[in-house]
């Protein structure tokens, strides 16, 4: 009987140890036992921004036109006094003129051109008038003058000019081809039609 009872006991005790293990291992924590599954791995997005394309502004600036300082005959001598007035030369312009010709404040000759943008001119071609030891010549002509806000207008009429016989000057200073004067009036056609066909003798 003994026996019987501690073989019962046995299995009992086995039955009893088994079924701790059992409710131990349930009790464990699932990390334990599996491994949790990695995220899968996410392509990491880099925006690539583009910077604007600078444009440079790039200010308009007028040409400024070659020097031409000519006094051989009255067409290239205007011709210089214009580009002087283009270039902003005022007292180079200032002294195309003669003394007694010239507005006798500079000032208030640059003064007179302060709005002036730039400046073309026509001529027409003329034979001198010869007199005592002076040439003259009475030439006509015609400019377009733009303003600084872009405002173009016409002007037609005369300019005189005078040189000293240059085989007569023996002392100096040398006088060379000068305006003695100058009238300009506002003109209804364009710059070549507005060019007289002649001027009154000095």
């Amino acid at each position: 009987m003994r026996q019987i009872y501690a073989q019962k006991q046995d299995v009992t005790m086995r039955g009893l140890m088994l079924a701790a293990v059992i409710s131990g291992l349930s009790c464990l924590p699932a990390s334990a036992n599996e491994k949790e599954p990695k995220p899968a791995a996410t392509a990491e997005t880099v925006e690539k921004t583009e910077a604007p394309a600078v444009q440079d502004e790039v200010e308009e600036t007028e040409k400024v036109p070659d020097y031409l300082d000519n006094r051989s005959n009255p067409e290239t001598l205007i011709e210089s006094y214009y580009n002087a007035i283009n270039r902003k030369e005022y007292v180079r312009a200032y002294s195309y003129y003669s003394e007694e010709g010239r507005d006798p404040h500079f000032d208030d000759f640059a003064k007179g051109y302060e709005n002036t943008k730039s400046v073309r001119v026509k001529t027409r071609h003329i034979e001198p008038d010869p007199g005592a030891g002076q040439i003259y010549w009475s030439l006509p002509l015609a400019i377009e003058a733009e303003d600084n806000d872009g405002k173009k207008t016409v002007f037609t009429g005369c300019y005189t000019l005078r040189m000293t016989n240059p085989a007569m000057q023996e002392e100096p200073p040398f006088k060379p081809l000068e305006i003695m004067t100058g009238s300009l009036t506002p003109s209804p056609l364009d710059l070549e039609k507005s060019v007289p066909e002649s001027c009154e003798a000095p």
